[in-house]
């Protein structure tokens, strides 16, 4: 898999830019156009070591989302499952898959509806082909508002797994009570502060900024009705929920108002801090896509087979969690210890990087030194007010000093002693 190792390498280029040989660019082409190759396929090894690194993890969380690719063929759309630790490591991808938005048939009747595959069902899809946490834990699947259906829950209980699920449908609990209305009728267990990041839209405009609000929690187990008018044959589910209100929201702001559902018992304020918790944990897919399309520049491909992008989106998803796994460990708490820098990072990249931030001992560059020079080599000036390098500037530095990196080991291969000689 030479090519899909370049790819990683020059992930934000196109792919004549990441194989200037005529020969290599073929086999790119060759292998992102071969019909016999998944695009599942090509993950699989990836997927294989996510699941080793579970196995000293009791409880994994399995955060999954839905993010739009406007590509050249039409409109796309990938599904993603991440495995993430409950303290925010990301360990890698455990499922994707792809589909086109559907249009439904004009006049279609809700019951017509339920009875063929729709967009919702993808959730769903993603649950059974995970299954259950390999070694024995816990997987709890961790969704926004888009899962927030009585099939997911299902789907989860019946593969043996858990789920944290904000709630988008107001519905009936017992003695035919709504559930924000139970909700707000108990009594806050207490307050915690929430950190909302920033929000983009397609273009890169910001739509709402990143800011932290405190908010109050109150929790209950409550027994969810199926909705009258359901045509499925949905049973009555005990679960539990956590209700995130802003009582003070600043002006000009839309407060949080989050209603979390969870299969996991809750007692206590102990017990709803672990289920926000979780949810918090759900902004590593946000990054996740960023990293996708910005640093990987993946909806600039000029491929024109829906099919062929979907194989280079399999290899790019890994390249993202590779480079947002590296932006983490800067900001971590071991981010001044050299050797994490180097149970991840190639010594040559660690040797030029060391010469450009201008240091002496390469055995010495932290990871924070490390992803602060690639940023600084992308455009970032780092001023004080300035916020963290974002991907299109790490992308930058990293294309620079990969050419560098190529030129080091060019230089190396040319210099080598020929063996037999002297």
């Amino acid at each position: 898999m030479q090519v899909a190792s370049v790819m990683a390498q020059k992930s934000g280029q196109s792919l004549p830019q990441q194989h200037p040989q005529w020969a290599d660019l073929k086999a790119a082409y060759r292998l992102l156009s071969n019909e016999r190759i998944a695009p599942a396929a090509l993950l699989a090894v990836h997927q294989q070591l996510v699941r080793q690194q579970m196995a000293d993890a009791p409880v994994v969380l399995c955060v999954q989302d839905d993010t739009h690719l406007f590509l050249r063929p039409g409109h796309q759309v990938q599904h993603t499952s991440l495995a993430v630790l409950p303290d925010g490591t990301l360990l890698g991808v455990l499922e994707a898959r792809w589909f086109a938005p559907m249009v439904p048939p004009a006049g279609e009747t809700r019951l017509q509806r339920e009875s063929r595959w729709r967009e919702s069902c993808i959730w769903c899809d993603a649950v059974r082909a995970i299954g259950t946490h390999p070694h024995g834990g816990r997987l709890i699947h961790v969704c926004d508002r888009a899962a927030d259906d009585l099939n997911m829950m299902e789907a989860c209980v019946a593969a043996g797994s858990g789920f944290v699920i904000r709630a988008r449908h107001d519905r009936r609990v017992e003695r035919q009570e709504k559930l924000w209305s139970l909700l707000t009728a108990a009594a806050p267990a207490g307050q915690t502060v929430v950190s909302i990041g920033t929000q983009r839209d397609g273009s890169g405009k910001i739509t709402r900024r990143g800011r932290e609000a405190s908010v109050t929690i109150r929790h209950a187990a409550v027994e969810l009705q199926p909705p009258h008018n359901h045509p499925g044959a949905h049973q009555p589910r005990r679960l539990w929920a956590v209700y995130l209100r802003e009582e003070n929201p600043p002006d000009g702001v839309e407060p949080i108002d989050w209603m979390l559902l969870s299969s996991e018992p809750v007692n206590d304020l102990q017990d709803a801090l672990r289920i926000v918790g979780y949810y918090r944990c759900r902004w590593i897919i946000e990054e996740w896509h960023l990293c996708l399309k910005q640093g990987c520049h993946l909806e600039q491909s000029q491929l024109d087979d829906a099919e062929d992008h979907r194989r280079l989106a399999a290899i790019l998803s890994v390249v993202a969690v590779r480079m947002l796994n590296l932006r983490e460990l800067a900001e971590s708490d071991r981010c001044d210890d050299p050797r994490a820098l180097q149970e991840q990072t190639p010594t040559i990249w660690i040797e030029l990087v060391t010469t450009l931030a201008k240091l002496t001992d390469p055995m010495q560059l932290t990871p924070r030194q490390f992803w602060l020079t690639v940023a600084r080599r992308g455009g970032w000036t780092g001023r004080k007010r300035d916020s963290r390098p974002g991907w299109k500037v790490i992308w930058r530095g990293w294309y620079d000093i990969h050419q560098m990196v190529r030129g080091a080991e060019l230089w190396q291969q040319l210099h080598q002693p020929v063996q037999g000689c002297g």
